[in-house]
């Protein structure tokens, strides 16, 4: 791994708009899979069609697709594991907001055990879709799109690179660096795939049990009402998902003074 150039990388894309036409063909291909996939399934009622296409925004939105669902899973279970899968490795693979729900909703309908299993896997699956797409087809839009931020990241890779894999791990366990942007941007400031795969799978295992533990909560909140158990939990898995954010900046100063020695 080396420092990149930014300027040199563009010039060494530049007019080549071939590979935007072809990452947009295989998201069109991927997207109308899905509806493919759709249009096989079961029928349902128009009601609960509206109720899934609406993508949602808080806990009220989550818990009618739960519902949904939920009646669905019964009837055809093997249908709701396969298009919960491709839709997340989907999301997953175009950066596309919406695994988090997905992770939440694994919990409600599948349990902790299989839920989990599947979120690692899938989210795993999908990162490292994305890690391909973005080094073989995406390199041009994130180098247009994301300069500051790709050089600000190198730096950090840089200082970091005789222990890339742990720096991956700890890239998932905290919040410095966006998800999505780690995806994008690690195949081109020269993370090794192998380290980026395991490391995506075991870092994002903490915040993957507690988004299952919150949809088996909302399982319960479903069918049993709001006790003071189900809140008292909710509230400590705000309490953990927020921890990182707290030592957020002392994180950041840490980084800063390490890549000051390393220089």
């Amino acid at each position: 791994m080396k420092d990149i150039d930014i300027k040199e990388l563009q010039e060494q894309i530049k007019g080549n708009t071939k590979s935007k036409y072809i990452l947009l063909l295989i998201f069109i291909v991927a997207l109308s899979l899905f509806f493919i996939l759709l249009s096989y399934s079961p029928q349902i009622s128009q009601e609960d069609k509206q109720n899934l296409i609406i993508f949602p925004r808080n806990v009220q939105d989550l818990r009618r697709i739960h519902s949904v669902i939920d009646r669905f899973n019964e009837e055809n279970p093997y249908f709701v594991l396969i298009s919960f899968c491709y839709l997340y490795v989907f999301l997953q693979s175009f950066a596309i907001p919406g695994p988090v729900f997905l992770s939440i909703l694994s919990g409600a309908l599948f349990g902790f055990i299989k839920g989990f299993i599947l979120v690692c896997l899938c989210a795993t699956t999908g990162a490292c879709c994305c890690y391909g797409l973005s080094y073989t087809l995406g390199r041009g839009i994130v180098l247009k799109y994301f300069p500051d931020l790709l050089v600000k990241f190198n730096k950090k890779v840089q200082a970091n690179k005789d222990n890339t894999f742990y720096y991956m791990l700890f890239l998932r366990l905290t919040p410095l660096v966006p998800n999505w942007f780690v995806n994008i941007s690690s195949p081109i400031v020269g993370i090794p795939i192998y380290h980026f795969c395991f490391g995506t799978l075991l870092g994002l295992m903490p915040l993957n049990i507690v988004h299952i533990n919150a949809g088996q909560t909302l399982s319960t909140l479903e069918k049993v009402g709001a006790s003071f158990q189900n809140i008292l939990w909710v509230a400590l898995l705000g309490f953990v998902a927020l921890i990182p954010t707290f030592f957020k900046k002392k994180i950041e100063k840490y980084e800063e003074e390490h890549l000051k020695k390393k220089q």
